[in-house]
Formats: structure tokens, sequence, C-alpha cells
């Protein structure tokens, strides 16, 4: 589903694009090669490969997985897209070590099966990164070059990533900040109100027209000034607004229809 000029949706639970506990996928079209920002919780990762191809594009031209960060319902369906596709997968140092080794304590998952995000015999299937990413480093996808600004807070070693062209400038915010400068900060280990404090001004002065979170919905004009808010409330006596107050990063449908999708 086409978003703006070369920047698509192909996955999103929370539309019913793919599985209900897929974040929002984004491919990146290069021309000629392309990336997704991230990857969905990889239950049915088929699903987000034949929405690729619906769109009119070679799944075999995908370079890259370029992760925010490693949970489950951004970096599961990781290793599976790979195996399909030869593509690589990248992450910061943090999020990659997570990948490889996290257990359910450190994935999160404790606290998401607690609050039934999951079902309690969910696992994430651990795998090795492909390439390391460092904070600003720029990474190339045909004819765009994309900016990591790593963003500790929702998650350690998360990663935002940016693109300008032509004057428009568009981030992948993941799960660090979404419109109406809302937070996604989580009871669990790895998310700190400390981190989005000390970090959320890497997103100051990007003048970003397109904000692309992880979830919810996005804006094509004005995403600076959304981020704007998130940096102004965290500078307040109160924190902003959470995304966890309406649990709307919980699927949307009962365990048995979640296990109906899985097995597709």
């Amino acid at each position: 589903m086409k978003i703006t000029k070369d920047i698509y949706l192909v996955g999103s639970g929370e539309i019913r694009l793919s599985h209900p506990n897929d974040c929002h996928v984004y491919l990146i079209d290069g021309g000629g090669e392309l990336a997704l920002i991230d990857a969905g919780v990889g239950l049915v990762p088929d699903m987000i490969l034949d929405n690729i191809k619906q769109d009119g594009f070679n799944i075999n031209n995908i370079k890259y997985i370029l992760l925010t960060h490693t949970h489950s319902d951004h970096a599961n369906g990781a290793d599976k897209i790979r195996k399909v596709t030869g593509c690589a997968i990248l992450a910061t140092k943090e999020e990659a070590w997570l990948a490889e080794n996290g257990d359910d304590l450190q994935l999160g998952l404790v606290a998401a099966k607690r609050d039934a995000c999951y079902p309690q015999d969910f696992h994430f299937d651990n795998y090795k990164v492909d390439q390391i990413i460092e904070d600003n480093e720029e990474i190339t996808v045909g004819k765009y070059k994309l900016r990591t600004i790593v963003v500790p807070g929702h998650r350690t070693g998360h990663a935002c990533y940016l693109i300008s062209r032509d004057g428009y400038t568009i981030l992948f915010s993941g799960d660090t900040v979404f419109r109406k400068g809302m937070i996604s900060l989580l009871n669990c280990p790895g998310s700190g109100l400390k981190e989005y404090r000390e970090n959320i001004d890497k997103l100051s002065n990007l003048s970003v027209d397109a904000l692309l979170p992880g979830h919810q919905l996005w804006t094509l004009k004005d995403g600076q000034n959304h981020i704007n808010l998130a940096i102004q409330r965290l500078k307040a006596m109160f924190p902003p607004l959470n995304t966890g107050v309406d649990n709307d990063l919980r699927p949307f449908m009962s365990e048995e229809a979640w296990r109906g999708e899985a097995t597709r």
C-alpha cells in the first residue's frame, strides 16, 4: 500500500494488512534496491511478502531489513524473511545482542504475556544479525541514503531512520515517538524514562515532514511538530502521554482467532 513516493506499508496488524501482532512494516523503493523497516512478528511472514509482490516488487531485490529494535512484533519475522529473500538484517549493537541471545525477560515477553499481548507459549526465535549499525551511520538503498539516529528510551539500542529527498524529510521512528507527542515507555528491561529524557533531543531540528512510526497513524506533513511536543513534554514536570495507556499495542482479537491467524 503506497503511502508516499517510494514508501509503502507492506505489513500492519492494526489495519489487518498482515498478522494482528505485526508492527507497521515499511518498504523503501530505492529503484532496483529495496529495504524494509522492521519485519513484523514472524507468525505469517508470507502475508508481508505477498503484499510486497502485490505492490509490484520482486522480493529478491530486498537488500536490507533495518530493525528499529528487537521487540517481537518488530523483529521476530526478520530471520524468516531473510531465509526467503537472502537480504541482510541490520541493527544496533544492543538490539543485535538481544536478537541473538535475548530471553523472555530481556525481550519484554514476560510482561507482554502477562498482559495477554501474546499467548503463553509464544517464543522469540533467536538469530544472528548480519551487520551492526552505529549512531549517525549512513545506509545506502539504491538512490536513497538513510541516516541512523539511535535514541534509547523505548529500548536501549532503538534506532530511527531518516531520509531526505528533494527537500522532503521522512523519519521512521519505530516505537520512539508518535503523533501528538506520544512516546512508548514500557515496564520491562531496556525501557526507561531517564534514557528518553537524555536522548530525545537527537530528534530536534530535523525538519521532519513525514513521521512514520511503528504503530498507530502516521502523518505526511508537520511531523516535526509532533516530535517537538514529545521533546517539550520530556523536559516538563509530567511525562508525555504513553501509547500503553489505552492498550493500543494489544491485538484486537481473541486468542482463538490469533491462533487461527498464526497457522495460516
